[in-house]
């Protein structure tokens, strides 16, 4: 069983970005696999931290369900909250049979790689102005990119530990770098805001009472900001003409109230969101009443028809606070701090082989809190995976580490 997780665990961050719903093939072999617990019930030894996740994830799950079922929205607006509760059995199979280290840091960095270069075909050889690997989007695309770049750089503290440490370490740094260029060239800006937080989680981690061995890991951690830069600053560089872009928009929208653009459009959503969160404000208005109130704003002049058939507010917190009130919003708020807080609990007190995965986890969360401010990442099936799944891995492979430490 060892072996099959591990296996999985590979795949599923291997094949994320590179093939049509690559990230789907591990998750559901992880899952099919949960189904042995049912009759060998191995010895969990849960603490009251699992419990705590295991709840959040049931939590998050169950308001969702109860709001969908409340407001009588259709039946497929359970698809993305059932991801959290099939992450529950995936949960307690991981605490039993751990994946080997090696499988999941190795994926990581093969995914990233594997992505930007199909998304650097696309770009070169077929012109796409906003590459998107094997994704439906390049905003996703761009933001899934980053997390399995900034999630490979976490494995450089588990490096120093192992008998290859040199090409382990080029081979993660190698996803890092990967998984930033395809987030720059997916033009995906929301994802970019995640460079600097992440620059900050990096520096408090390696730096942190560390010694001059870490001294080569800084150093390639400065060139990850020296790619950055010269994103940048390179002549016909897209990130300069993004950024313009985006300051154009803005200025736009204050100016006129341009609704046009992509940025006039976004903020356009979320006003709208944000006044019709008033109507219904602890149970929201559900999927069914937030288009309906939308498509009668526009019948009435009272907010531009360009945006009417968006199903989503461009922004997690908003949506949530829409569709389902202020306890929506409160039970996506606790999906996102609550393992934060675990993860980041543990990069303080943990033994140091436990430290890596920690970090991952704290990124994890990290990013999907940003991306979340301007696009709804939980409202596509890659993006509810790849957030519950990556932090069930994580968790199960810190604890192991936790219990052999």
């Amino acid at each position: 069983m060892l072996g099959l997780t591990s296996v999985c665990v590979f795949l599923f961050s291997a094949l994320a970005l590179a093939v049509t719903s690559g990230y789907s093939f591990g998750a559901v072999a992880l899952l099919l696999a949960s189904t042995y617990l049912l009759w060998k019930r191995p010895r969990l030894n849960l603490q009251r931290r699992d419990y705590l996740l295991l709840g959040t994830l049931l939590l998050y799950f169950g308001i969702f369900t109860a709001n969908m079922l409340y407001h009588a929205d259709p039946a497929r607006e359970l698809d993305m909250p059932l991801r959290a509760l099939l992450a529950v059995p995936v949960l307690l199979l991981l605490l039993a049979y751990p994946p080997r280290p090696a499988a999941w840091w190795s994926g990581l960095a093969i995914g990233a790689i594997s992505g930007a270069a199909l998304a650097s075909w696309q770009l070169l050889a077929l012109e796409m102005y906003r590459p998107q690997a094997a994704t439906s989007n390049a905003i996703h695309y761009g933001n899934v990119s980053m997390l399995l770049g900034m999630l490979s750089l976490c494995g450089l503290g588990w490096t120093r530990a192992q008998n290859h440490r040199m090409a382990w370490s080029i081979l993660l740094l190698a996803g890092g770098l990967a998984g930033i260029l395809g987030s720059i060239i997916s033009g995906s800006r929301g994802g970019w805001l995640v460079l600097p937080v992440g620059g900050c989680l990096f520096s408090y981690y390696f730096s942190n009472g560390r010694g001059p061995r870490y001294l080569a890991v800084l150093l390639g951690l400065g060139a990850l900001l020296a790619v950055s830069m010269l994103a940048y600053t390179l002549p016909n560089s897209r990130v300069p003409q993004r950024v313009a872009v985006a300051i154009d928009d803005i200025q736009q929208f204050q100016d006129t109230e341009n609704v046009t653009t992509s940025i006039g459009q976004r903020m356009e959503m979320w006003r709208t969101a944000w006044s019709l969160s008033s109507n219904d404000i602890w149970l929201g208005m559900g999927r069914s009443g937030y288009l309906a109130a939308k498509q009668q704003l526009a019948n009435e002049g009272k907010m531009d028809k360009i945006i009417k058939d968006y199903t989503n507010a461009h922004n997690d917190y908003l949506d949530a606070l829409v569709k389902r009130g202020i306890i929506g919003a409160l039970a996506l708020l606790v999906l996102f701090l609550v393992p934060l807080t675990l993860f980041f609990r543990a990069l303080r007190l943990s033994a140091a082989p436990a430290r890596p995965y920690a970090l991952a986890g704290v990124i994890l969360c990290s990013c999907y809190m940003i991306f979340g401010l301007t696009t709804s990442s939980l409202t596509l099936n890659i993006g509810i995976i790849m957030l519950v799944f990556p932090m069930v891995i994580l968790w199960a492979m810190l604890r192991q580490q936790e219990r052999i430490a």
